[in-house]
């Protein structure tokens, strides 16, 4: 496409509209809503040090015999001074594994003697506690009530965290247990009092997936009390049939009942079970990190939860973000999705799981290599650094590094920019995340090869649309008759809706709705027991797209999502992996939907081959947009040539300078810009592996 035929395409669908208004993308929260640790703003830059103890190193086995040596070398005044040296600024360490505080005594006080010679040199703290590992050999002998402290499975044994077959000795401890979290609670006060830290870090933060859950009596208990607090008589006799429910109990297995070959989840009671284990972990998390900032509110608190990875993270663990995420400031996810361009024309990316962190401000730590796309990819999403890893430091790292402190400004108080948000709907995607996990890949997958800048919201975010010029529904079969009205209404002020599949069809329960919720909105989905050839189809054959206009707003309905080439083959617990991650066969449908829902309102367009990615971010106060992009095909493709850029300005704003910024190029260097009624339209001249524009007004 050359220049004059793409600013020509571009200036129709970017004059009409501004940028609107960034509010941050934040739920809305109880009035106990955690404080903020205020120098998290200013970006985060961790690495380590160790976090293991001596007495974990000597147990788990197989360490050289200079254990010792190494574990003193992890927290020795050399290695903070060094990593000082180097540009970190948070020192990563050991505090707490799960031993007994007895046990761990003497490497506790070897963290706060470590803790202040990394205070000392102007460096924060991040220290490491054991959220989910009790190790019963010292355990019990300091604490003889801790027995009854630790998750049991329906025989009565003790589930373990297992690290492969030789950590036998790794018990989980129950959170239904108030007596294990207040023991937890002495040692987050240990943290904050006599460490000082500045960061905690929960380690190991989700539950094992069934078999292997909890049914001892506090989570039985526990179960049946939430189904009294939580429904009404009434509302448990339509729940369930019934209303007594005093001896409803967990769901139990056998060989001819595996729950990972489970694709469609419809029983009331395993339902309500993945209701209870979510809210568990997440009132724990809450307890804790009150507790915490009760101590001192700058404390940060990360767990690490992973991301979003295709799998059904609230069945098989105990997962719910949407939960979660409001009481942290920063989250682990260790997905293996190494971003690339594989040569079957897979994009792998972990963008989903940076879009979850942004959606919750949040900031995502990865394992960061040497690899520049990566660590690119980080930038232009995470808008900073994160974790770099252990001391010694790779190369590519330290030069990622001193670009972001030198340039820090340009990524500190950033927002995404976006008109798009697509829901992502967790009953739909618990229910059924064979369906409605796979449609919501595709529906990203094109969106972000297509570099139209989108936000990730969830059931929640429905009662505040006003950001967003469009929604996508992918396959959320499940939404309740508020979310349905919420919907419509949006759609009824001049907001675009994409719809999908079985969108609303099912009521937030997964009953069968005898009309589909969208009708009158959508009116070519299967009603009744039409619905079941509809299922039979899922990835295959997408039909014909639908569009009408409703009201002010305009509606889009796709009968399908296509996958592009046979389904692989579904893995246990039918998790979406990345073999999914395709673009779907009728991609540019999609996307061209998309842009007309959102009355072709798109904040920038981006010219350029599949595997170069753009993000979107605005600081209003200064008045200027970010434009990242990254090459994810760097190792094949080490350069893309004349991208073109049509970008939106406020309204009544003209351009007051274009500068590309690179850690890829010696110096920053100025683009000439042209455009007119609020567009401002340039080339980038050569994108290696990352850049920023930095356009102002």
């Amino acid at each position: 496409m050359n220049r004059r035929d793409f600013v020509s395409g571009t200036l129709a669908g970017l004059a009409a509209a501004q940028i609107p208004k960034l509010p941050p993308l934040m739920a809305a929260i109880s009035q106990d809503a955690m404080p903020r640790a205020h120098w998290l703003k200013n970006g985060l830059i961790d690495a380590g040090g160790s976090h293991e103890p001596f007495i974990f190193l000597v147990r788990r086995g197989g360490e050289s015999r200079n254990a010792r040596e190494f574990y003193e070398r992890q927290q020795s005044e050399p290695l903070i001074r060094r990593l000082k040296e180097q540009g970190i600024e948070v020192f990563h360490t050991h505090l707490y594994k799960g031993f007994g505080m007895a046990a761990e005594k003497p490497e506790m006080e070897d963290a706060k003697r470590a803790a202040e010679i990394a205070h000392r040199y102007g460096m924060k703290v991040d220290t490491y506690i054991q959220w989910n590992s009790l190790m019963y050999e010292t355990f019990f002998a300091e604490e003889p009530r801790a027995k009854d402290w630790v998750q049991r499975d329906i025989a009565g044994r003790p589930i373990l965290l297992t690290y492969g077959y030789q950590q036998s000795y790794r018990y989980r401890p129950c959170f239904a247990n108030q007596e294990y979290l207040d023991y937890l609670k002495r040692i987050v006060r240990y943290a904050v009092v006599e460490v000082k830290t500045d960061f905690i870090h929960f380690d190991n933060f989700d539950l094992n997936p069934e078999p292997d859950s909890c049914h001892c009596p506090a989570c039985v208990q526990g179960f049946r009390s939430r189904l009294k607090a939580k429904y009404s008589p009434e509302k448990r006799r339509e729940r369930f049939g019934f209303e007594n429910t005093d001896f409803v109990n967990p769901p139990q297995w056998n060989s001819q009942n595996p729950p990972e070959k489970m694709e469609i989840i419809f029983d009331p009671a395993i339902q309500e079970w993945i209701d209870f284990r979510c809210q568990l972990m997440a009132d724990a998390l809450k307890l804790m990190a009150l507790y915490a900032k009760s101590l001192n509110p700058d404390v940060a608190i990360e767990i690490n939860p992973h991301g979003i990875t295709g799998q059904n993270r609230a069945w098989e663990s105990g997962i719910d973000h949407s939960r979660i995420l409001k009481w942290t400031e920063v989250f682990w996810t260790e997905e293996d999705n190494p971003p690339g361009w594989l040569p079957d024309g897979r994009l792998i990316s972990k963008i989903r799981s940076f879009k979850l962190a942004r959606t919750y401000e949040n900031i995502l730590l990865v394992h960061l290599s040497d690899d520049p796309v990566a660590i690119a990819e980080c930038l232009a999403f995470n808008q900073t650094i994160g974790y770099v890893g252990e001391d010694p430091i790779f190369p590519g790292l330290l030069k990622h590094i001193a670009f972001y402190r030198k340039y820090r400004e340009l990524f500190t108080g950033t927002e995404d920019v976006a008109t798009v948000a697509v829901l992502r709907s967790q009953p739909s995607i618990t229910y059924h995340n064979a369906r409605a996990q796979l449609s919501a890949i595709l529906v990203e997958q094109s969106l972000i090869q297509s570099r139209i800048p989108f936000d990730l919201i969830f059931d929640e975010h429905l009662a505040d649309l006003s950001k967003y010029k469009a929604i996508v529904l992918p396959d959320s079969e499940c939404l309740s008759d508020e979310q349905l009205l919420l919907i419509r209404r949006f759609v009824e002020q001049g907001g675009g809706l994409v719809a999908t599949g079985l969108a609303g069809v099912y009521d937030e329960w997964r009953r069968l709705r005898v009309q589909p919720g969208l009708r009158g909105l959508v009116d070519a989905q299967p009603t009744g027991e039409a619905y079941l050839e509809h299922v039979e189809g899922i990835g295959t054959a997408a039909g014909i797209p639908v569009r009408k206009e409703f009201d002010r707003g305009r509606v889009i309905y796709f009968p399908g999502i296509e996958f592009d080439g046979p389904l692989p083959q579904p893995e246990a617990y039918f998790g979406i992996s990345n073999h999914y991650w395709k673009l779907a066969k009728n991609w540019k449908e999609i996307t061209e939907g998309v842009r007309w829902a959102a009355g072709d309102s798109m904040p920038v367009s981006v010219s350029g081959p599949p595997y170069l990615i753009a993000n979107l971010v605005s600081q209003q106060a200064k008045r200027r947009i970010l434009l990242h992009l990254v090459n994810y095909d760097a190792k094949n493709a080490p350069s893309v040539k004349s991208i073109e850029v049509a970008c939106r300005l406020p309204h009544g704003a003209t351009v007051k300078e274009v500068v590309v910024y690179s850690p890829d190029f010696d110096t920053p260097h100025s683009l000439n810009a042209s455009g007119s009624e609020g567009i401002c339209v340039f080339t980038v001249p050569e994108i290696r592996v990352y850049s920023v524009v930095a356009v102002s007004w």
